[in-house]
């Protein structure tokens, strides 16, 4: 028998402050026929509503695969109809060996708010606020990556940042 002691910081989501869930760097998200039970979600803990995200086993991607993320938005303030208006920007730095990283290339943003979601959606009623990207890394040459998520409030003028880095091998 071992024991393994390992400091952990967990955020605290009780305040009103924005913030995020750690990000997910999935292998791949499939979606699910319907929810799963209580019973079913202790042993799948990646399974949320409609999708299972499986988590990938590393951050080593080849240039034939895909970098698929996802996370959790946290406190966004709402407008009077309980909608968020939230931008999510995803931007890759390139990381050469030895030399400073640079700007790589960008996606278009994600925009969540009453225009984009769905009309049933209310965050006073618990609904999540969600996002993610998968990416094509086709174009990507062999080397090490960092991807930039800035996700902006429009409502509470705040922004949080969260990084995921990541190495393209020759597929």
């Amino acid at each position: 028998m071992s024991v393994i002691k390992q400091t952990l910081t967990v955020p605290d989501f009780w305040t009103t402050d924005l913030t995020t869930s750690s990000v997910i760097v999935a292998s791949r998200i499939e979606p699910l026929n319907a929810p799963l039970s209580p019973n079913e979600q202790i042993e799948r803990p990646y399974a949320l509503g409609m999708m299972e995200i499986v988590p990938a086993l590393d951050s080593k991607f080849t240039t034939k695969s895909e970098l698929s993320i996802f996370m959790l938005i946290y406190n966004p303030k709402t407008d009077p109809m309980n909608k968020p208006d939230v931008t999510v920007e995803y931007n890759f730095y390139q990381k050469p060996a030895g030399a400073a990283e640079k700007f790589f290339n960008k996606t278009s943003p994600q925009v969540l708010n009453a225009t984009t979601l769905p009309a049933a959606f209310d965050m006073s009623l618990g609904h999540q606020l969600q996002t993610g990207q998968a990416v094509p890394l086709g174009s990507f040459t062999p080397g090490d990556y960092r991807l930039e998520i800035k996700v902006t409030d429009k409502l509470a003028m705040k922004t949080v940042t969260r990084d995921v880095n990541f190495t393209v091998t020759a597929g």
